[in-house]
């Protein structure tokens, strides 16, 4: 539903789940930056009241009746207290909406039982008021040294749970107000105190979760559950971080000897992952990230791919550069440099290629063993042979080029398939057993048969994607292909029943970008992919490919 001209900054449901007030900020005098409606048809219930410039910061519905709502201001540092429905400021009485003296109110917050209202702001202050009447009760001053950026009531109504961007998470109590516990969640998250509060350790959210679990969200995205306070309740003494990504993820590798799976997104964030149980586990960060917390491999530049070969991990960026993280998550002291700007890997026993604008470089032992090696045209995939003596490159011209590699790193044309596919490839993967070779572009897919080079899956049979495909995994038994693309879709293909397929749209918003099988398990076969929806997704295909390919 179209509810605001521009942005919006929070939301909040009745206690009916009819009704949903929108807060945020609106593009033209003639629109509203507050509005409250009704969940099914849109139908504005009321005219909340407008704060300065256009600009809200939070909201919240009142938990019971009467129904009140309560909005902060971005700009004009006021709390605005609305009666309904319908829906309208509410001027009589005691509303004390002047209570922060200076900046943003960021967060407004009603108790669970309704009966008070807490709101916090840039000024540092934390005001409580009454539920009904919005009346001042208590105020405290200076209670962080920094902006504070979000509240949250335990589920009791008697503690009140704040953020900053100093770095600290402080729980207060309602009645008397004031701080009876804190937490230093960047020396946490760090191990060890900080003079000054990193940019990526500033806490922009908090609440409680299951069980009055203290969590909170730094700018960087990763989300602390932090350990309960004995005024609360007892229990739960760990501190955890939960990491991921926020950005479309570009690329995947997958170390099946160790259980470990790697993802790269566009914002430079790389993650190590259990493949066991799906989670991850940290963030690999570089020695020259670790002072802003922000954990960008490759400066501000996007992450293009990833593979691991030597049990260490490389990391092609939009900066031209290749970083090196070894099996303990170290990052080499100095990146490979490329030539050209990288656009896909790929990996055999001891060696890497690097595939770029410009032509190949290859990669041993986490040293570049080669020039940039320039090739008859632009090519946009590749693929290496488990002995590291043949290279496959797929081709903007709709050929696919074969390749010998030297003794010294140079290369040698082998052999060429012409007219290989009618658009150009963007994917290749050889299977397990190099018997065949799979290739990809904005339609069909295709399999060759390495010796020869005959095709066994041809063009115009496996062409039901409707966008360019992006990546393609072979099963551990190399029967089944996986193919994912911009289409939203992935589809598994078998060489024994070639006019079937398997088809699981809508897989990733955006588009699917990478692909892999893991290793097959007595509970099944699991595939697991990624998008631009940042997310990382895992998929139980035995039995669809039981029912599908028999």
């Amino acid at each position: 539903l179209p509810v605001l001209s521009g942005p919006i900054r929070d939301i909040s449901w009745d206690m009916d789940s009819k009704r949903i007030c929108v807060v945020g900020e609106r593009l033209d005098a003639s629109s509203e930056c507050a509005r409250v409606i009704q969940w099914d048809t849109g139908v504005k219930v009321g005219d909340l009241a407008q704060h300065t410039r256009g600009r809200a910061a939070s909201c919240d519905f009142k938990p019971n009746r009467p129904m009140r709502i309560i909005t902060g201001g971005k700009d004009d540092s006021k709390c605005f207290f609305n009666a309904g429905p319908p829906f309208k400021r509410v001027v009589d009485g005691t509303p004390s909406q002047d209570c922060h003296t200076k900046g943003a109110v960021n967060a407004v917050r009603f108790s669970p039982d309704g009966s008070k209202i807490v709101s916090v702001g840039s000024d540092k202050m934390v005001c409580i008021y009454n539920g009904k009447t919005m009346a001042l009760e208590s105020n405290l001053e200076d209670v962080h040294q920094g902006t504070i950026y979000s509240c949250a009531w335990n589920s009791a109504g008697t503690h009140v749970l704040t953020c900053s961007a100093d770095g600290f998470v402080k729980l207060l109590s309602a009645d008397p107000l004031e701080v009876v516990h804190e937490w230093n969640v960047v020396a946490l998250m760090l191990g060890s105190p900080v003079e000054s509060v990193p940019v990526g350790g500033m806490l922009v959210g908090c609440t409680f979760a299951k069980d009055d679990v203290p969590v909170t969200i730094s700018i960087n995205g990763e989300i602390s559950l932090l350990p309960k306070p004995p005024i609360i309740s007892t229990g739960n003494d760990d501190f955890e971080t939960l990491t991921g990504h926020s950005a479309p993820i570009a690329g995947l590798a997958v170390d099946h000897q160790r259980g470990l799976m790697y993802t790269g997104d566009t914002d430079g964030i790389l993650c190590q992952w259990d493949v066991a149980s799906g989670r991850a586990i940290k963030r690999l960060i570089p020695e020259h990230s670790t002072n802003n917390m922000l954990g960008k491999v490759h400066g501000e530049a996007a992450i293009s791919s990833l593979v691991t070969v030597e049990r260490n991990l490389l990391s092609a960026g939009w900066d031209d550069q290749v970083r090196v993280v070894d099996e303990e998550g170290a990052f080499s002291a100095a990146p490979i440099s490329l030539e050209a700007q990288p656009t896909a890997m790929a990996s055999g026993t001891d060696l890497a290629v690097i595939l770029t604008v410009g032509g190949v470089v290859f990669v041993k032992g986490g040293q570049a063993v080669s020039s940039l090696l320039s090739l008859e045209t632009k090519c946009t995939a590749v693929a290496l042979t488990a002995n590291d003596s043949t290279l496959y490159v797929g081709g903007e011209d709709c050929k696919i080029y074969v390749y010998s590699i030297t003794e010294t790193y140079d290369i040698e044309k082998k052999h060429v398939i012409d007219g290989a596919h009618h658009k150009p490839i963007h994917a290749l993967c050889l299977s397990h057993d190099e018997t065949k070779l799979s290739s990809a572009d904005v339609r069909d897919v295709c399999v060759w048969n390495t010796d020869g080079f005959s095709p066994i899956v041809g063009k115009s049979r496996w062409c039901f994607h409707t966008q360019r495909i992006t990546c393609l995994s072979w099963s551990p038994d190399d029967t089944v292909l996986a193919s994912g693309g911009a289409d939203d879709s992935i589809y598994l293909w078998s060489l024994n029943k070639k006019t079937k397929r398997q088809h699981y749209n809508f897989a990733h918003r955006g588009g699917v970008t990478g692909l892999s099988f893991l290793s097959q398990h007595e509970e099944g076969l699991t595939l697991v992919s990624v998008g631009v929806d940042a997310c990382v997704n895992h998929w139980d295909v035995a039995d669809d490919i039981a029912k599908k390919f028999g």
